[in-house]
């Protein structure tokens, strides 16, 4: 089980992934927004529930995340001790519900028609679009807490999304391979 050294280490995985699989230019969100909304309306779901209401837990819930998904494309296991809290699990296990093959059964039969879980390449290239996204939101959660504050991102999500989430059942995509 690998661990993560230091807090340094832990903030730079999104800076790492983004040098690796590329950034989501500001202004072309619409095309990637069946990544995006199902991440981001689980994110609001579990908001609602645990009023945590603070976009820094999403950012420490984005970065396990990035920490997961590299394990899975380099065969490692994190062990997240120190960064898992109670404030953040829940918002891990939204996103991860919403795009890990390895967090969502449904996802997994799904793509296992046409994607080898084992193979590193497969991986890799399903794994590139939720990569992107997840760098994207944390880009705008870090936008709208310096222009609003701790809850400015989910203030955000409610005026953007808000009356269409009329739900609490968790959400999830499939970027399926376009050959």
């Amino acid at each position: 089980m690998k661990t993560i050294n230091s807090y340094s280490t832990f903030e730079r995985v999104t800076s790492n992934m983004a040098r690796e699989f590329g950034r989501i230019k500001k202004g072309t969100e619409e095309s990637y927004a069946f990544v995006l909304l199902p991440i981001e309306s689980n994110l609001l779901k579990v908001n609602r529930k645990n009023g945590v209401n603070n976009g820094r837990r999403v950012m420490e819930a984005i970065k396990i995340c990035l920490f997961k998904i590299e394990g899975y494309l380099n065969g490692w296991e994190y062990d997240f001790g120190q960064y898992l809290t109670d404030d953040n699990k829940e918002y891990v296990d939204a996103i991860l519900y919403a795009v890990d093959p390895f967090s969502n059964e449904e996802i997994a039969g799904i793509i296992s028609q046409w994607c080898n879980m084992n193979a590193k390449e497969d991986m890799r290239e399903y794994f590139s679009l939720p990569i992107k996204c997840l760098i994207r939101i944390e880009e705008s959660i870090q936008t709208w807490t310096n222009e609003r504050g701790a809850s400015g991102y989910f203030d955000f999500l409610e005026s953007h999304l808000g009356v269409k989430i009329d739900d609490e059942k968790m959400n999830y995509t499939i970027a399926q391979r376009i050959s």
